[in-house]
């Protein structure tokens, strides 16, 4: 229960992105409206495995595509690519 309670009260930190440093928000891609949800996610996985969480999902809709596959992959590429890669870098 004391975990659970502590792990809750840490989420306002958590999602509060505004700490991060000018830097790390355009590498996350903050500043660019196709990337902003994504960079939203992956900064706050990045900051919940800062405080001890071993497991985080990250989801994003929209990547099953029956017509259109070329236009439709290529903004969820832009959408994601710039976030998951400064995720990953963060990580290692």
């Amino acid at each position: 229960y004391e975990l659970a309670f502590r792990m809750q009260a840490a989420v306002p930190e958590v999602v509060r992105l505004q700490d991060e440093t000018e830097a790390t928000q355009k590498l996350y891609g903050l500043d660019r409206p196709p990337t902003q949800n994504m960079a939203r996610m992956c900064l706050a996985a990045r900051r919940l495995v800062e405080r001890g969480v071993r497991f985080v999902q990250i989801y994003d809709d929209g990547w099953d595509a029956h017509t259109k596959l070329k236009e439709n992959h290529t903004k969820r590429c832009e959408a994601v690519d710039r976030p998951i890669a400064a995720l990953l870098r963060d990580l290692k």
